[in-house]
């Protein structure tokens, strides 16, 4: 019995040998607004993308970060957009700016009279970026918001995969 307990004891020890001496499999980040300017750390990261980016929003109002979309757009980025119904036909709403300059928008409401409530981006199919986040200015001037960032295989393909679903089963806005 005590050398089932000590074997285990002894795999345990190895694993976490490995893991702790193996480069990091794993990047986190977590970002607190008002400490920290989520838009400018949302700003570098569109800046960074090279080949994806797909967002899926409940309202994008920034034409700040409209045009950061349209300019990785243009520098050969496919971007695509999900947004919810209902915000992408406010006043204040950069959807039909995103879809003038070219950027591929989907919008979808929520069940029934429910909304398109997600916020979440994935960069060149390596990075998801989630949290509270709107990207709306008024996020930035009034709210209490978060950012998670994440490069881990699994986590951005179970990402892409529920953009890929929702991308399937929504219409282009004309």
């Amino acid at each position: 019995m005590k050398r089932v307990k000590k074997g285990k004891l002894f795999f345990l020890l190895f694993l976490l040998g490995v893991f702790q001496s193996s480069p990091a499999l794993t990047q986190i980040e977590t970002l607190f607004s008002p400490k920290v300017n989520l838009k400018e750390n949302l700003l570098k990261e569109i800046e960074s993308a090279t080949s994806t980016l797909e967002l899926a929003i409940h309202e994008i109002t920034s034409l700040e970060m409209a045009h950061a979309l349209v300019k990785a757009r243009q520098r050969g980025v496919k971007v695509r957009v999900i947004a919810d119904s209902k915000q992408a036909k406010m006043r204040t709403s950069k959807i039909t700016h995103l879809i003038q300059q070219g950027v591929l928008v989907k919008v979808l409401g929520g069940k029934e009279k429910g909304v398109m409530n997600l916020r979440f981006a994935i960069l060149d199919e390596k990075r998801v970026l989630m949290g509270s986040f709107d990207w709306s200015d008024d996020s930035l001037k009034w709210n209490y918001e978060n950012i998670f960032m994440i490069d881990e295989s699994e986590t951005v393909t179970i990402f892409q995969k529920e953009f890929e679903k929702l991308w399937r089963e929504k219409r282009v806005i004309k």
